[in-house]
């Protein structure tokens, strides 16, 4: 009788085994179940009941009997190796990156049917269990595609079918991630992406002036894109940390998102985690060109491996033994074709006023009606993701080769997560990492070229590296202008324009490529960008082409040649007067620098 029930165990670790096949395609609630029972049974059954068995019975053939069976040691051999293989599919893992985690696979799989072969011959019979196996078996369903429900009007933000708000614990925490994707995290921990709410001092003070002039409800509207772990869980606003009264939290400097994997190892995802997370991109299933958060949640919707909820012990280990000895399922769940589109971007760079419903940020459309966008012409087209998450040195983009996960495959480009744009300032109070790649991005965007003729000076700037107009992105608040000197032959400065003033704002005399917003009367709407009506100016530059800003110079009869122009590209994130205005909530927070993007030293003689 026990001999029958070690066989029968030997049948339940097949079988088991077996229903994880792709093939197969069992639906993935039975599937997590049949994972454990094959994992643990199998270790178990081994140690206590499989291995004495093969051993008695190796025992009692050899030494009582005095028979020595090839198929039994074949059987004892493939055993053995199918065992091993478990053990490291299980414990190590198979991620792609390791031959042996592949060699272990196939040992596992096509091991085990020729073990049953064995094992069947060997006893000449076969017991299955068959109300079990049948249980199962009958649970094979297509797994249910999604649909989903609004979530407000103020954002395009939709939800998963039949659910009105998320929990804290929906919101898997990134610091999960970082075990197996350790250098994504940093990058990502020190981002923009990641730091949108709490460690952005713009953000919260704008969101504070949105709720004060529009009602508290309007907060919705930023919240969609920069805080939407706080928006679906019913969160009315966005708060953060104080220390030291009204003084800037630590957040700010800090680096490596310390704080996030404090209170992650301390309260678990029952500490709601603020800003771009992982799970917010990687969670995304639809997402269209309409703007202010159009995109569509499913954080509940999707496969998990046994434990994977649990945020730490050894169900977080087991948790991750079971998606490194599978990590397809993983992988399809986190990363869908969506990502490589340049709509996935959109559905939050590009910004429509929900008061005046006037196209606030186009940068989406922009590049959409750019020479880059040209999917017919694969040298020419490039998507979003081919700029702003490739990897940047020496100025130019040189894809990174590399690992995308701990052990996995070599892959000739990994999509770095820095998400270099433009807003070098922020990342680089944490990073200088980050900060650089940002700062080698934006020198990439434009050439400039200088010419003095007819008492006038020709400053051409052409936009010959952005896929969108230079610059882009909430274009009012950011600064890119011509600082020009000319000296003549005794190095006298004979003509200057685009200086700042003692104050640090631009001097009136710059010519900053920009939009400026108004209202209904054409008056400047100054922080209130999303009571925009009337666009009183638009010079930025379209992507690949050509502005030219020309200034008189006064007296150019009487100069005396020769004559020497230094003509300066630089760029500021956030205007003087702006900072100024963040300031006042956060006294702490340091001035923005001016970026030399372009240099041009050109000599003229008289002709």
């Amino acid at each position: 009788m026990k001999a029958i029930s070690t066989k029968l165990f030997i049948v339940l670790m097949f079988v088991t085994g077996l229903l994880q096949w792709d093939v197969i395609n069992i639906q993935w609630q039975y599937l997590t179940t049949i994972s454990i029972i094959h994992a643990f049974s199998s270790i178990v059954l081994s140690l206590f009941f499989v291995i004495p068995f093969i051993n008695r019975h190796v025992y009692k053939l050899l030494v009582y009997k005095k028979k020595n069976s090839v198929n039994g040691w074949i059987f004892t051999f493939v055993f053995l190796l199918v065992s091993l293989s478990g053990f490291y599919l299980f414990f190590i893992g198979n991620r792609g990156g390791d031959i042996i985690g592949t060699i272990c696979f196939n040992i596992h799989l096509y091991g085990s049917f020729g073990l049953m072969l064995f094992f069947i011959y060997h006893i000449r019979a076969m017991f299955i269990p068959t109300p079990t196996v049948a249980a199962i078996l009958l649970s094979i369903v297509i797994y249910p595609t999604s649909s989903y429900s609004d979530i407000g009007k103020l954002t395009s933000l939709k939800l998963e079918k039949n659910v009105k708000e998320y929990h804290n614990e929906d919101w898997t925490s990134s610091v999960k991630c970082k075990s197996c994707h350790n250098e994504i995290f940093n990058q990502w921990a020190d981002s923009n992406h990641k730091n949108m709410v709490e460690s952005n001092p713009y953000y919260m003070v704008m969101e504070g002036i949105a709720a004060e002039t529009e009602g508290e409800d309007f907060r919705k509207w930023c919240m969609g894109c920069h805080n939407p772990s706080g928006l679906t869980t019913g969160l009315s606003k966005t708060s953060h940390p104080m220390t030291n009264g009204n003084f800037l939290a630590n957040t700010l400097f800090e680096k490596g998102a310390k704080t996030l994997i404090k209170d992650f190892k301390t309260h678990g995802n029952s500490r709601l985690e603020e800003g771009v997370s992982c799970l917010t991109c990687h969670r995304i299933t639809e997402a269209n060109s309409n703007g202010n958060a159009s995109y569509s949640l499913d954080l509940t919707n999707q496969k998990k491996y046994p434990f994977e909820n649990s945020d730490a012990g050894i169900e977080k280990y087991l948790a991750e033994k079971f998606i490194n000895a599978k990590p397809a399922v993983h992988k399809q769940s986190y990363s869908k074709p969506l990502y490589k589109e340049s709509k996935y971007c959109a559905s939050c760079h590009d910004e429509t006023s929900p008061t005046t419903n006037k196209k606030i940020v186009a940068t989406f459309q922009e590049w959409k009606e750019s020479p880059y966008n040209n999917p017919k012409d694969k040298s020419k087209n490039k998507t979003c993701i081919d700029c702003h998450m490739t990897n940047l040195e020496n100025g130019k983009l040189t894809p990174l080769r590399g690992t995308s996960t701990l052990g996995g495959k070599i892959k000739k480009d990994i999509k770095v997560h820095y998400f270099a744009g433009s807003n070098h300032f922020l990342a680089g109070l944490k990073n200088k990492k980050n900060e650089e790649q940002i700062l080698q991005l934006l020198r990439t965007s434009a050439q400039i070229d200088v010419d003095i003729k007819g008492g006038q000076i020709h400053v051409g700037v052409k936009n010959v590296g952005a896929g969108h107009h230079l610059p882009t992105g909430v274009a009012d608040f950011r600064e890119l202008w011509l600082d020009i000197t000319i000296k003549d032959a005794s190095d006298k400065i004979v003509f200057s324009s685009g200086k700042l003033k003692e104050d640090g704002n631009l001097s009136p005399d710059a010519r900053p490529f920009m939009k400026v917003f108004g209202d209904e009367n054409g008056k400047p709407v100054g922080l209130l960008f999303w009571k925009y009506k009337t666009l009183i100016s638009d010079t930025r530059i379209p992507a690949k082409k050509r502005r030219v800003e020309s200034h008189d110079i006064k007296g150019f009869k009487e100069l005396v040649y020769p004559l020497k122009a230094t003509v300066k590209l630089n760029f500021r994130i956030y205007p003087q007067w702006v900072t100024d205005a963040v300031k006042k909530a956060y006294p702490l927070l340091p001035n923005p620098g001016v970026v030399e993007l372009e240099k041009i030293e050109k000599e003229f003689i008289k002709k």
